[in-house]
């Protein structure tokens, strides 16, 4: 039986998208695998364990798994729970002449020590979008390559900012990751197609099917964000798009992102971002 199937989703001249999907229906351990590449994986489904030299990370919704080149590791597969990846690989020329020269000094610490060979993090909401971004782009099979080009590179930047700051999270209890970690798969879904939409702590619980009360106490301890929170990233994240790379007026782009007024959207931007929305529009004219 095949234990996995592996579709490239786009392919570029210094990075490639591909569309893992394991069929693993018991737990099962791969011989040692080379990493080839620099590597960023979104798991959209499922929980694995991911085991480099002297480290082991469970990687599961709300995280994202950054892999450097020239490493081996073995994988866990966890019966019950197959895991559905969309995995950014980047050449390791790529790796070692742009992202090492272009960032310099300013490279995450975590890149530039030899003794870690991958690193996890939590997920935030802003590279969840970038990357849900491009994965709908891409199985619409409406863009060009260098539309995507672009995207990608911007979901790198968003990747290397958090890694300045970024923490490994801790495990998340047994029984979470047994019976929750699809109740937050189909939240964070749900909000990434609907974020424009007047959504409610009821909805969101109501579509999870678990009462209000657990699903906010849930969600917040496997993405370490409140339900609010993670939406209202989201709609900002969506915004900062939309003013750059649009003409569209600030106020048709508050009402765009689920803002009820123009002024809620105006405050909330300044506040997240340090500047008026207004003033990140000129910036880019």
């Amino acid at each position: 039986m095949k234990m996995a199937d592996i579709h490239i989703m786009h392919q570029s001249d210094f990075y490639r998208v591909e569309d893992f999907k394991c069929h693993c229906d018991v737990c099962s351990v791969t011989d040692p695998e080379y990493n080839k590449s620099f590597s960023l994986s979104f798991i959209r489904k499922g929980f694995f364990e991911y085991q480099t030299f002297k480290r082991k990370d469970e990687v599961h919704v709300g995280r994202m798994l950054i892999s450097k080149p020239g490493f081996e590791h073995v994988t866990r597969h966890i019966d019950d729970q197959p895991d559905i990846v969309t995995i950014f690989e980047f050449r390791k020329d790529f790796f070692k002449e742009t992202i090492l020269d272009v960032y310099g000094n300013k490279l995450p610490w975590i890149l530039k020590n030899n003794d870690i060979h991958s690193v996890m993090v939590n997920a935030t909401p802003e590279l969840e979008y970038h990357h849900q971004r491009i994965f709908q782009k891409l199985i619409s099979k409406k863009y060009n390559s260098l539309e995507i080009d672009e995207m990608v590179i911007e979901l790198l930047e968003s990747a290397m900012t958090l890694l300045g700051s970024a923490e490994t999270p801790e495990n998340i209890p047994d029984k979470l990751k047994q019976y929750h970690l699809g109740t937050i798969e189909n939240a964070r879904n749900y909000i990434l197609t609907n974020f424009k939409g007047n959504i409610s702590l009821q909805e969101l619980a109501a579509h999870c099917m678990i009462s209000p009360f657990h699903f906010s106490r849930i969600f917040k301890t496997i993405t370490k964000t409140s339900p609010h929170q993670y939406l209202s990233s989201v709609r900002l994240t969506h915004a900062k798009v939309l003013l750059t790379e649009t003409n569209y007026p600030v106020s048709d782009i508050s009402y765009e992102c689920g803002f009820n007024s123009l002024e809620h959207f105006v405050t909330a931007f300044k506040q997240h971002y340090k500047i008026k929305p207004s003033t990140l529009r000129e910036q880019h004219v």
